[in-house]
Parts: C-alpha cells; structure tokens; sequence
C-alpha cells in the first residue's frame, strides 16, 4: 500500500502579527521536511494583503515551497471592531460569522486538496481561529495550536481562566501607581514572580468597551478547546529564554520552534504592505557607522497621540544620534538633519544591519525576537494588551533593554525617552553589560534556530510525529 505524502495545512487570522510568524514557521516545516508538502490558509483579506497584485486576487499562490490558500471568515473585505460607532460590527457577531463562516469555507479547502490526491494530514492554527481543531477533527486529521507569543504569556491567561481570574484583574488594577517600581509582586504557579505592571492589560481588555475585548474573548474559546483535547502547543520562543514558563502549565506539552525570524531558507511571500521603492533607508543606513542608530517603530494598529509624537521626536533629536523613525501615513514629517522617517520598512533587515545600536519597540513579540536575534538593545514602549509582559522579559529576565515609562496621560516625555537611549547606547558599565547580553542572547537565539539546536530539532520532533 502506499505510503500519504504527509501533508501540513498551516491556519491562521488575517492579522500581520500572526500571518508573519506562521508563515515563517510553515517554510520551516517545508525545509525540515522536505518530502512534505505545506499549505498556508488565512482569510480572504489577509490572502489580498500579501498578495495584492495578483489578477484574481483570492486565488492560489505557489511560492516556494509553500502553496497559499484562503479561506473566507465572512469579512473579505477586513473587519475593524469599534463598540463606539452605532454601525460597527460588535465582536460577538464577528466571532460567530467568523465561526460559522470560516468552518464551512476551510473545510472546503481541505476537501478540495483531497480531492487533488494531497489529503492534509496535519494542521496547525494560531490563538484566534479557535474553530479550526473542529475542521480538523471532522477530517480525522490531528491539530497542533502554534502560539506566536511567548510561553510566559500563554501560562499567564491560562491561569487567568483557570482560577486566578480576580487576582489578575486586581493586581493590573493595582498595577496603575506613580513608582512603576513599587508595583505589586504576583506569583502564578508555575513562573517566577511577576511584578504587577508586567502582567497583560487583562482588566481592561475583559470590558466590552475594549479594542481587546474580542481578542480576550476569543482566547477564552482557545483555552475551553485546549481544556478538551490537549493538542500539542508549538511555541514561538526558545528554550534557553523561557525554561520555566515553558513548564509551567504540566498538563500541556509546550514545544519551543522559534525564533523562527532567523535566516528563513526562502522567502515564503512578498512582504506585507511593501511600497515598490521602499530602499532608501538602506542605502542611509550604509552611510552610518556600526551600532550608532536608533530605530524606532511602535506599531501601526495604535495611533500617536499628537503630543506623543512630538515628544518622541524631541527626545529622538535630544539623543544627538542618527535615527530612523517609522511613522503612519500623514505622520511622517522629515526627521531633520540626524534622523530619516518612514512610512514602511523591512524590519527584520533593518534589525540585522550593523549600524543599528538600539530598537525602541512597542514590544510586539515577533519584533522583540527579531531585535534578540539581530543583537540589538531595546528600549521598551509596550502599549496594551501583553506587551508589558514582553517589556518585563526584555529586561528584567534577558536583561537586554529598559523599559521607558510613561506620564499620567501615557506619554513619554522626550527627556525619559533620552534617558532610556542612553542607558543602552552609552558609555556607562552598565550601557555596555546591557549591549553584551543582547549580543549573548542574539548568539544563543541562532544557536537554537540552527541546524542542530534546540528548537530545530523540537520543530524536526514535531514535523516527523515523534
């Protein structure tokens, strides 16, 4: 009898945050296995976004060695939550059309690759497509949740829906004091100690008012699922980052695969909203010297307030470095004589370039890994949701960064922003203890992606069913 062509089908959101790392990790897959075959599936308005020149916009892509199949989750032209508009979609409605929508559509998708004679033979989802493992399962194929954050953030909203709910609301509650440093301490089973402004924004995110609230909600439906089947948890992270937090839920089998942002074997897509002349920032930051510029990108899902901006701006100047700055659209004013702004740049480039000395991040997972494995210092902006928890493993646990803090009005002022340059860029003992661990840690981060280290071989594990 023949031997079926193991046969990955990768899941996910159409969120870029999610998109990026699952299709970095579905090209590893394909480069581990490499008598596999790998399908990528996101949804119809995330497939556009990656592919937006082609003729039929939602047809199939072949790149590589990975082949792109959407499937619709009933908002094909995007969604965006907003509870204060009357006419907005609430987030019940988009998680139920979402639902019912995307499990009838992806079904289809794995009906029609059978039907090819490629039947899929594993898949893997991320956190907010909490409905694939029952596509899954009415195929008889097995699931795996790929959590693109770190483990220490899956075993926080663990605990959080599973008993220690009020604990955490108050102590994010509690956490809101003038001296980030007199902040509460809470301790999870499980993981080292937490300081209360290192948790995720949970009391906030659990209020119906909240941009988040649909994020948390849909956890909540991801961690019912997992309570039911216990699938195995791929992790986007490393071993030698997180030992604890990986163990720190036993009932789960959490796999660390990543960094997955290290030297991909090909390039899986084009990147997402890439402007067709977007090198000039590279030839700039040919002319600087080594580690002497500060990068900085808080995100493009939050605005600035107007205030922050210029704040950001003035503490950039205040530094007397060379900066790039990437700004929104209609935000992105010249950056003066020392810096240059941008609307849109290759991150994971611009972190591995030599002249990059110090990344000031809103913390977003996928760039904190990026900035670990290009070396790179970084001061810590996060804005919501978990990236407090990232700031606190940025510097309190791999000691790689400072966290910046901000005003009564969530603002940091130009001269905190200098401030926290400084202590990672400057001339002081412990700016250069701070520049030589990220240097350890980047070492250490491509040591486990490698052929032969840790996260390979748990990924290789994984792929080959063992």
């Amino acid at each position: 009898m023949a031997t079926i062509q193991e046969h990955f089908l990768f899941v996910t959101d159409p969120m870029q945050s999610h998109i990026d790392p699952a299709r970095r990790l579905a090209v590893r897959v394909a480069a581990a296995m490499p008598n596999a075959r790998v399908t990528f599936s996101t949804a119809v308005s995330g497939h556009r976004d990656m592919f937006p020149h082609l003729t039929s916009p939602d047809g199939e892509v072949v790149q590589g060695v990975v082949s792109y199949i959407p499937y619709s989750d009933g908002f094909d032209g995007g969604f965006k939550f907003n509870p204060a508009e009357a006419h907005g979609v609430g987030a019940g409605a988009y998680r139920e059309r979402a639902r019912e929508v995307g499990s009838e559509t992806l079904a289809s998708v794995v009906a029609r690759l059978a039907r090819r004679g490629h039947p899929v033979t594993r898949v893997v989802y991320t956190a907010l497509v909490g409905w694939v493992p029952a596509v899954a399962r009415a195929h008889g194929v097995p699931a795996a949740l790929y959590w693109v954050k770190p483990a220490t953030v899956f075993a926080v909203y663990y605990h959080y829906f599973h008993g220690h709910g009020a604990l955490l609301d108050s102590s994010c509650c509690a956490s809101d004091v003038a001296d980030p440093h007199a902040a509460a301490v809470v301790r999870l089973p499980g993981l080292p100690p937490l300081k209360a402004d290192a948790l995720p924004s949970l009391a906030s995110m659990a209020s119906p008012g909240s941009r988040n609230y649909l994020t948390l909600d849909m956890l909540r439906d991801i961690f019912v699922a997992l309570d039911e089947h216990t699938p195995t948890v791929l992790v986007d992270t490393f071993d030698a980052l997180e030992p604890e937090a990986l163990r720190a839920v036993p009932r789960f089998n959490l796999v660390a695969v990543g960094p997955v942002v290290v030297e991909e074997p090909c390039r899986p897509c084009v990147e997402l909203f890439q402007p067709n002349d977007a090198t000039a920032y590279v030839d700039w930051l040919d002319t600087k010297p080594a580690r002497s510029v500060v990068f900085v990108s808080l995100g493009s899902v939050l605005s600035l307030s107007k205030r922050q901006d210029e704040e950001l701006r003035r503490g950039l100047e205040a530094t007397g470095r060379p900066y790039l700055l990437v700004a929104r659209k209609g935000n992105n004013g010249g950056g003066g004589g020392q810096g240059m702004v941008v609307e849109w740049c290759n991150q994971t480039k611009v972190l591995s370039h030599g002249a990059v000395g110090c990344f000031v991040t809103h913390c977003r997972w996928d760039s904190t890994l990026e900035s670990i494995t290009g070396g790179v210092p970084m001061v810590a902006v996060p804005r919501w949701a978990d990236q407090p928890t990232v700031a606190a493993l940025v510097e309190a646990s791999a000691g790689v960064g400072v966290r910046a803090w901000v005003d009564g009005d969530g603002v940091v002022g130009r001269g905190e922003l200098r401030r926290c340059v400084e202590m990672v860029m400057g001339s002081t003992d412990s700016a250069s203890a701070v520049r030589a661990r990220a240097e350890c840690w980047g070492q250490r981060a491509k040591e486990a992606a490698a052929v032969g280290g840790t996260s390979q071989r748990n990924l290789r594990a994984f792929a080959s069913g063992l």
